[in-house]
């Protein structure tokens, strides 16, 4: 089975809201994410796909880990930690020639650099978004408007006090 590597930004602002898209092709509710392109940073491909589809732009959280370069930046540099690395099983999409597939996807959270800044959502990938709350979110249907791990993973990181 091909495997493709993908970033999702889980992008919570200061009233302790998420936003999600109503994603095109999976009729859900849906933070921003996509493919990582040739050379790019997963932390970059979460910025960049929220910045296409949202019209926002983020900065990425990451937990703080040790500096292992410390005293030897030539030797590279620490990575904004993920939230979590999760294998994702896509099912086939037969009108667009899709097979299976999996997503090997960096989660991130993210808080908006401006929360006065205008959305400008992409409609080839979305057709509604807006900010949801904790109570908001747990209201969704699993079966036909949230994926359960998706609603899961946004309840317990509203439940952590981000915001």
């Amino acid at each position: 089975m091909q495997r493709q590597f993908t970033a999702t930004a889980f992008v919570i602002d200061s009233q302790s809201r998420v936003l999600l898209l109503w994603h095109k092709k999976l009729q859900r509710w849906m933070p921003p994410g996509g493919h990582i392109d040739p050379n790019e940073l997963p932390e970059e491909t979460a910025r960049r796909e929220c910045k296409e589809e949202t019209g926002l732009d983020v900065e990425i959280i990451g937990d703080a880990q040790p500096e292992l370069f410390e005293d030897a930046s030539a030797e590279g540099r620490m990575l904004k930690k993920p939230i979590a690395f999760m294998l994702e099983e896509i099912p086939a999409l037969e009108d667009r020639g899709q097979p299976a597939h999996q997503h090997m996807d960096f989660l991130y959270l993210a808080r908006p650099l401006d929360e006065a800044q205008a959305f400008d959502l992409d409609r080839k990938e979305a057709d509604d978004m807006r900010w949801f709350t904790a109570e908001e979110v747990a209201a969704l249907s699993p079966k036909t408007e949230i994926f359960k791990n998706v609603q899961s993973y946004i309840l317990d990181v509203l439940a952590s006090d981000v915001g």
